[in-house]
């Protein structure tokens, strides 16, 4: 079960519909609710730009929470060096909590889209992030669970950093895209076995090796979980080295801008 949970909170798109699923998943597991509002750059603005925001937020996280009857706290950060990136200060906090929820990446349809600030947060918090989609939409997630399955180290960590959550889902599936049949054979393999582990834990889990005849594995695991109506989709944050610097994979990079679902994401 989760026992500490942190919802990152801002004036941003979806930031609503993330705080209900937080405190829906914090019902749940009755775990604990941080609400982190983080102020990086307070000499970019104006003192009451900030103290307007700050106020709204924090009321609507107090009252939203304590009319649900949780545990929560409220976190303020003012971050007194310009300069330093808002996903250090929040992977500082990461670690003494099960998981964290933030917004997806803004301007999803501009070519100005930055994902820094997901990748320093997934890279670094070593805990696992729920990116959470901008519609504003969802209001509860996790009952409908696809995990994006390859083997090797990063789907193995995201699957294992995923079990509270798949303990409680109504349906979970274990989707892998394949591009040969000795690969196919191999993933098989490797999802009997964490199927048979999974079941140790009981959880029950159904799972399939899909040819790619065209188009991606992003493409595919989008499809897979429209046509399963998935609320959440778990995937490693497979990551390579570039310049000395790990960052994270394309299709990582292609979901976060992408899913119109929530991500866990492991690394």
């Amino acid at each position: 079960m989760l026992t500490d949970i942190i919802v990152h909170m801002d004036r941003g798109a979806g930031c609503t519909a993330r705080l209900m699923a937080a405190i829906n998943l914090a019902l749940r597991h009755g775990a604990r609710l941080k609400g982190l509002y983080v102020i990086t750059h307070p000499h970019y603005a104006s003192t009451s730009d900030y103290l307007t925001d700050f106020a709204q937020a924090r009321e609507f996280f107090i009252n939203a929470t304590s009319k649900a009857g949780i545990e929560a706290e409220w976190l303020l950060v003012d971050w007194a060096t310009v300069g330093t990136p808002l996903s250090q200060v929040i992977t500082s906090h990461s670690y003494y909590a099960d998981t964290i929820l933030v917004g997806q990446p803004a301007q999803l349809h501009s070519r100005k889209t930055n994902l820094d600030f997901h990748e320093s947060l997934i890279l670094g918090a070593g805990r696992p992030i729920v990116v959470f989609p901008a519609n504003g939409e969802i209001y509860r997630f996790g009952e409908r669970i696809m995990v994006a399955w390859k083997s090797g180290r990063e789907s193995v960590r995201a699957v294992h950093d995923a079990l509270p959550f798949l303990r409680t889902a109504a349906d979970v599936s274990i989707i892998a895209g394949v591009t040969n049949h000795t690969e196919q054979a191999l993933e098989e393999q490797a999802m009997s076995r964490l199927q048979q582990h999974l079941a140790r834990h009981r959880i029950a889990c159904r799972t399939e090796a899909i040819p790619l005849q065209k188009g991606n594995v992003t493409e595919l695991l989008l499809e897979r979980a429209a046509m399963e109506r998935v609320d959440l989709m778990v995937l490693g944050g497979f990551a390579y080295k570039s310049n000395r610097a790990p960052v994270l994979s394309p299709l990582t990079h292609e979901l976060l801008t992408k899913a119109p679902v929530p991500l866990l994401i492991s690394h």
